[in-house]
Formats: structure tokens, sequence, C-alpha cells
């Protein structure tokens, strides 16, 4: 019989789920050793301010250091597990019996399983928060240079899926970078809120810690590379509700970026496609396929990651001071969501390197238009004459007309007398020229640039 796999554990689909380098801080073994870990520390701290033997601190600590979170321990603390129900009690069974007499007695006295997980997952984002910041970083030199190269290169804007304005890809790449650089922010700012321990016994009150326990808990954080809490927070999750829904934000920055890619790597459209990996199917059915993968899983992932973002939500209401309806179920929201975050990232940064991107087609899908890109600039030239409303109206009906005989819209203002009255034929070529009819997308792309300080 096979056991049942999560997809971020698949041999062969999960490093398309999660990103290998973060995938072992999530792993069964390494999230024991890290509650271990924690524990151990707990115990030396507990035994410096008299409340365990010292013998005992130095039993566990020998038992850290040299314990191996084998299949055997494994299943004894499944066994464990399954007995008593308790997320803990099992492990501290398998742990008591290589620790000795001393150490096995007095091992995680006074602290909660919330207490253990809590600091552990605080840890585990404390890393991972770095290498987030560290790609978002590459990210934004991907596109720096992406709108710096393309300020100036035309293309059709487009509102509801419609060619509406002329802007540049320069711009849209420089409004992918604006809102990278504010999710760096916010990273940089959710450090210090994130960057709390927890140890606080049962209810919040610490009353197991003993007459020096907010002492006691600053000096087991402090040793662990954490900040004490004002106050103890096991029924308070807005830290990890704002982890998990600024992954949902990042993620469907990625996933924004991909859908544009999508739309515009059609045949129909051709202006932007995902870099050509030689081996790459598309299709089991369609040889000739090459489809936007890379762009597609982004929304995949951005999807994932919302749904987490959800329940995270659905977390933050508690009942009293202790509720596992909530708090369990970060065991799966914040591991998934963490690591689907880190493949969206990773997927991103090598999209956006190898881009290509299609200036021809951007003109030609210009030209398709007919004219009728420029109807704008026609409408506010004419309304110095007309004013606006009335400008819309006679722009309007010309440009429905034009549709109808399928004319260009540049003939059909040339054929009306009214605008002939009021605009001379240079002055209506000059406002079909797409280089004049960006607004001041490159100026925007140069603010946005030098506003952005990478370390």
């Amino acid at each position: 019989m096979i056991d049942s796999v999560h997809i971020n554990d698949s041999t062969i689909y999960g490093p398309s789920w999660a990103d290998p380098e973060l995938r072992p801080l999530f792993t069964e073994q390494n999230k024991i050793k890290g509650w271990l870990e924690v524990m151990t520390v707990l115990a030396e701290v507990q035994a410096e301010f008299g409340l365990i033997p010292a013998q005992a601190a130095t039993e566990i600590r020998r038992a850290y250091e040299n314990i191996d979170i084998d299949e055997a321990f494994l299943q004894e603390a499944a066994e464990g597990f399954a007995k008593t129900n308790h997320s803990l009690v099992g492990l501290i069974n398998a742990f008591k019996q290589r620790y000795g007499a001393a150490g096995g007695e007095w091992l995680c006295y006074g602290a909660t399983v919330q207490d253990i997980t809590d600091i552990h997952t605080v840890r585990t984002l404390l890393k991972v928060h770095e290498h987030f910041l560290a790609q978002i970083i590459e990210i934004e030199r991907i596109l720096i240079d992406l709108a710096r190269l393309h300020r100036q290169t035309v293309m059709c804007g487009r509102t509801h899926a419609q060619p509406g304005l002329l802007i540049t890809f320069g711009f849209k790449a420089a409004t992918w970078l604006d809102e990278l650089e504010r999710h760096r922010q916010r990273l940089t700012e959710l450090k210090s809120r994130l960057n709390v321990g927890q140890l606080c016994g049962g209810v919040g009150s610490l009353s197991s810690l003993g007459p020096d326990a907010l002492a006691l808990q600053l000096t087991v954080l402090q040793r662990l590379g954490l900040n004490a809490p004002a106050i103890s927070w096991t029924s308070t999750r807005d830290r990890y509700a704002e982890w998990v829904n600024l992954l949902a934000m990042m993620t469907a920055t990625g996933d924004r970026i991909g859908q544009e890619v999508v739309n515009l790597q059609r045949p129909e459209i051709g202006e932007l496609s995902e870099g050509f990996v030689s081996g790459a199917v598309g299709s089991i059915t369609m040889p000739q396929k090459r489809n936007p993968e890379i762009s597609e899983h982004l929304g995949t992932l951005s999807r994932v990651v919302r749904h987490h973002a959800a329940h995270m939500a659905e977390n933050l209401v508690h009942s009293h001071e202790r509720d596992g309806r909530s708090w369990k179920g970060e065991w799966i929201i914040i591991p998934d969501a963490t690591l689907a975050t880190g493949k969206s990232l990773a997927l991103l940064k090598l999209l956006l390197k190898d881009l290509q991107i299609n200036p021809q087609r951007m003109l030609a899908n210009i030209q398709t238009t007919q004219g009728f890109v420029h109807a704008e600039a026609v409408m506010l030239a004419l309304a110095k004459a007309l004013g606006k409303q009335s400008a819309h109206r006679l722009v309007y009906d010309l440009a429905m007309q034009a549709q109808s005989e399928e004319l260009h819209l540049k003939q059909a203002l040339l054929n009306n007398p009214q605008i002939g009255a009021i605009l001379r034929h240079d002055e209506i070529e000059a406002l079909f020229n797409p280089e004049h009819s960006t607004g001041v997308c490159e100026t925007m792309v140069e603010q946005v640039v030098a506003r952005i300080s990478l370390p």
C-alpha cells in the first residue's frame, strides 16, 4: 500500500509547489528538531532560575545534540499521539526515553504546546523573511532594467481587454516594480512585529514560571533570537494573519504579471512571451503548443495563498484564552502559504529574467486599431474650440461612422468639413503620432526608478 503524499512533498511534483530552498525548513524532522531546541534552551534557563534541577538541563542539552529524529522515533511519537490525542505528549514521551531519568522528567516544564510551536514558527518565518527580501530585491533589479530599457517602447494600453490609449511597456513594467517595492517595504516593516516570541503558559499568565517569570521569558527568547512580547498572544493571531495576507498580496502581484503575459502571449497579440525552454512540452496531443506555463502557475500558486489568507482571517477570532479550532489551522496554513509564496517568487524572477518583448508587434497592433486609440487626443484638440462635451459627441459620432464604414479614424477626420474648419491637415497628422501619444509615461518610469534604493 502506498501512503498518500501532500503535493509539496511529492518527489515528482513537489518542486512546482514549494521552493526547494525553503522546503527543508518545514520538514517534520526539522520541525521536531526545532521544537526540541526551544525546549532545550527553556530547560537551561529554568535551571539558571532554579525552577528545575541543573542535571536535568544538562541531560536535555546532551540529548538534543545527539538525538536522531529517525523513523523509529517518529513512529513512537505517532503512537503516543494516537493514544493521547495531545500534540506534544507523544513527542515528550519519545524524548523521555532518550534523555535519561532527570532530563525526561523536566522536559517542557511550565510551557504549553503553543509556546513551543509559536517560538519555532516565528524563528522559521524570520529565516523565510530574509529569503523573501533577497528574492524581491533581485526581481526589482530585473524590473528596473526592463522599465528603463523600454520606457519609450510604445504599445496599446488596454481597458476591459480592449485597446484604449497608448502607453509604453516601460510604464507597465514600472507599475509592477512600484508594487513590488511596496511589498519590500511591507516586509521590512513587518519584521519588528513578527520577531516576537511566545512563552506564557496555560492561559497567558506565566503562573508556571515562578516569581521571576518575565525575566525568565525574556532570557529564553533572547537566547533564541526573539523579542519578548508586552503581553501573551495565544489568542491574538494578527501577527500571523499579517504575514499570510502579505504573502497573498505578494503572490497576487506575481499573478497579475503572469496574467498579463498569458494575455499578451496570445498569437493574435504576440507582444510578450515567456522565454523558450528547450525540451518543454506544451501539450501531449498538440505538439506545436508553447504554453505560458510559468505565468499560469503563478496564478495557481496565488490562488492557493489567497485561500489560506482567508482561512487565516477566520483564525483571528478566538474563544477566551486559547481556541484549538483557530490555532491549529495555522499548522496547515502557514507552511503551505509560505512555501507556495517562495515558489511564486522564484518563478516570477525566472519569468521576468527571460521575458521576450516584441516592439514590432506592439506597433503592428497599434496600427490595427485604425487610429481609434488616438480618439482622446482628437477630442482634446477639438475641445479647445468646442468644449469637452461637444467635442466628445462629435468624435464619438465620427468614430462610430468610421467603424461602420471600415475607415481609418484619421481619414474620417480629414473627410469631415466641420473638423477641417478647426484643425489643419498637419495638426491632424500630428495627433496620430504614437510617440507623442503616451503622456508622461516616460517621466513616471523615471520617478519610480529614482525612488527605489536597493541594498
